[in-house]
């Protein structure tokens, strides 16, 4: 895989597909990718782009030299799929669009991530997972109220959701060109998938145009319930639930019935005020055993810090520390998926600028006389130290 996204959404994804064994070229130019500079890590890698760029090579590629074109070449001829994020404006004058990589590549599989689509009045406009969650309608569904500002969801949800869509799509492609023997062009927006995130809960009730019933959406259960040392998180939404919070509680059982009043979607005011009345005299700790004992869904709202010493994530296995050659010591989360059927694929660090590029090139039949050509020509950029 050729893959010259950049940022996180792109890069995300291409590095699922690394995780679990592709051969992921990550091209980039001489400055290299911005996120190689942002926030912390070392002087010469952040721990944001090691932790979107695991397990690929680094390939320094400087496209705007004319002698680049013949190494461009050669990779698209070698490549089963070539991945970009680019404006469409921009990936045209770079040549790597779809219509100039797939041009005599039957085979040639194309996948590109804009913002905003293809075409229409904010095609060529910039942007990032923060100006999505605000046209898609993301930030107005944090509100706790009518009269409560519109909030961001503090991490790139939608850039690591296209990310997911991206590396499933590339995977549906090439098992639909193992049945057809021909490549395909994949075309994703944030856009769409923000909006398509929303639509199964959060558009419920927005869904059927004309509905003979019209009830309040699950997304309005997500909310916290105060302890008296912090908070916990219960979901309610079955006669079991319901008997179990009564029975974990001690509450009147003749308060109110939850199927009759509640209809299944939310507890009635009267019942939310005696269960958080009860829950705020209770320690955390002591209402998540109390609920968990009685199956009611829950848990205590842990620190970023705390989740990760958290028992269940201990043995999950979920996170890994490892030395990184440039960051030194770092922490990560495993691939998601665990394959029973086969050992996991190698891991390999983030690699710095162009710590790959002799090797690729080698590797595409480039002789050392003319890598050292490109290299002096300034088309191909080798690490500094």
């Amino acid at each position: 895989m050729v893959d010259f996204t950049e940022n996180m959404a792109g890069p995300f994804g291409t590095m699922i597909l690394a995780d679990q064994g592709a051969d992921v070229i990550k091209i980039e130019s001489p400055s290299g990718d911005m996120l190689r500079r942002q926030g912390s890590g070392s002087a010469d890698m952040s721990a944001y782009f090691a932790n979107l760029n695991r397990s690929k090579r680094s390939l320094a590629l400087n496209l705007h030299v004319p002698e680049s074109r013949e190494v461009l070449n050669l990779l698209l001829d070698s490549a089963d799929v070539v991945t970009q994020s680019f404006r469409p404006s921009a990936a045209k004058r770079l040549g790597i669009d779809a219509e100039s990589v797939t041009r005599n590549r039957p085979r040639l599989i194309h996948a590109s991530i804009v913002g905003f689509g293809a075409s229409g009045p904010f095609a060529e406009r910039p942007v990032y997972d923060h100006v999505i969650q605000a046209i898609s309608g993301m930030a107005d569904l944090q509100r706790e109220n009518a009269e409560d500002s519109p909030h961001m969801i503090r991490h790139g949800l939608i850039d690591k959701s296209t990310g997911y869509v991206f590396a499933q799509s590339i995977c549906a492609a090439l098992i639909e060109r193992f049945r057809s023997d021909s490549g395909n062009v994949l075309a994703i927006n944030m856009l769409d998938v923000a909006i398509s995130f929303l639509w199964p809960d959060a558009m419920m009730d927005r869904s059927a145009l004309k509905p003979e019933l019209r009830k309040p959406a699950v997304a309005l259960t997500f909310r916290l319930t105060r302890t008296n040392d912090g908070y916990v998180s219960l979901v309610v939404v079955k006669q079991a639930h319901w008997d179990g919070l009564v029975a974990a509680l001690n509450l009147d059982a003749d308060v109110q019935n939850f199927q009759a009043s509640a209809a299944g979607t939310s507890l009635p005011g009267n019942v939310l005020r005696a269960a958080r009345a009860a829950i705020e005299g209770l320690s955390t700790e002591q209402v998540v055993q109390r609920l968990s004992r009685f199956d009611v869904p829950c848990a205590p709202v842990l620190t970023l810090d705390e989740m990760v010493e958290h028992p269940q994530v201990v043995e999950n296995g979920t996170l890994m520390e490892y030395d990184h050659p440039i960051i030194g010591p770092i922490r990560q989360p495993r691939p998601t998926p665990r394959f029973a059927s086969a050992a996991d694929a190698e891991l390999r660090p983030a690699p710095g600028l162009g710590d790959d590029s002799r090797d690729v090139l080698r590797e595409l039949g480039v002789k050392t006389l003319a890598i050292d050509q490109l290299v002096a020509s300034g088309a191909v950029i080798e690490p500094t130290s």
